[in-house]
């Protein structure tokens, strides 16, 4: 045979070679975006009983005196066991509590932070509770409390 009658062979085969790469080409696409849309509908089993992440960061606290009874912080505060614990035995058990927050921050953060300690301190309900939000011009915010 001569290459006169092969080349229409020759031809032949190099078409239906691309169509199969063609067609196989194709074939990877439809799996691979099908994949795609099944795992846009595929859900995540979340704990619900796991806690979630905040994204508030609680700060040291800056300074304390608990001859003054005040502490000093920026923006918000993480209580230290052993200060509280210090901060507990200053104040005992009162019958009546002054608590004055001194702040540039919004009333609603002065406010938080307010709840925060009294949270720390974990008083007894037949105290008296007094509380003062004050207007401060320093960027350091300040908790003082006073025993009636």
């Amino acid at each position: 045979m001569d290459d006169e009658t092969l080349a229409p062979f020759v031809d032949a085969l190099a078409s239906a070679l691309i169509v199969m790469v063609l067609v196989s080409i194709f074939f990877m696409i439809q799996t691979a975006s099908s994949v795609a849309n099944l795992a846009k509908l595929y859900t995540v089993n979340i704990d619900i009983q796991a806690p979630l992440l905040s994204r508030i960061v609680y700060r040291e606290i800056i300074s304390h005196d608990i001859d003054s009874q005040e502490f000093t912080y920026l923006v918000n505060f993480e209580m230290d066991p052993k200060l509280l614990e210090e901060i507990k035995s200053n104040i005992g058990l009162p019958v009546s509590l002054t608590i004055t927050v001194e702040s540039n921050d919004a009333q609603q953060k002065s406010v938080v932070n307010l709840i925060r300690f009294l949270k720390y301190l974990a008083l007894p309900g037949d105290v008296k509770i007094t509380t003062n939000l004050k207007e401060s011009n320093s960027m350091l915010s300040k908790i003082k409390w006073e025993i009636n």
